[in-house]
């Protein structure tokens, strides 16, 4: 049986937060990719970031908890990472309190951008300024 290792990491901003989408299946090195992309996003001052998880396969705590130590440095800086995806999805990982402490978990990417803009109603949806695709087939 040989392992299915495509994905498709794209990013886009939504009301000036950069959301960050996955399908696919997430591999050791698509993690890496993604670690690498949020901790860029960092070091040029994006503290809130989106990350939607609803096409991504097999969410899960190994998932997560690779990205946990770019979170926890987002975190020093007053922001978080708004992690987007079903509530099935999340079943399992809010169990774990330390994951909840430092995700913050939401059903759409429109709740993720009212709850960070502090709005009082959700914000209407937008057209994405920017985007970037990353793809790896094999």
């Amino acid at each position: 049986m040989v392992e299915r290792t495509e994905y498709e990491i794209s990013m886009h901003m939504r009301s000036g937060i950069p959301v960050i989408e996955i399908a696919g299946n997430l591999n050791k090195a698509a993690l890496n990719l993604l670690d690498s992309m949020i901790g860029k996003l960092a070091s040029a001052g994006h503290y809130h970031i989106i990350l939607n998880l609803q096409k991504a396969l097999a969410v899960n705590t190994a998932v997560i908890s690779n990205l946990r130590r770019t979170a926890e440095s987002i975190a020093k800086h007053y922001g978080a990472i708004d992690v987007v995806g079903e509530a099935s999805q999340f079943s399992q990982l809010l169990r774990f309190k330390d994951l909840a402490r430092v995700f913050r978990f939401c059903t759409s990417e429109n709740e993720a951008v009212r709850r960070i803009k502090r709005l009082a109603r959700l914000p209407e949806p937008d057209e994405p300024a920017l985007q970037a695709r990353i793809k790896e087939l094999k």
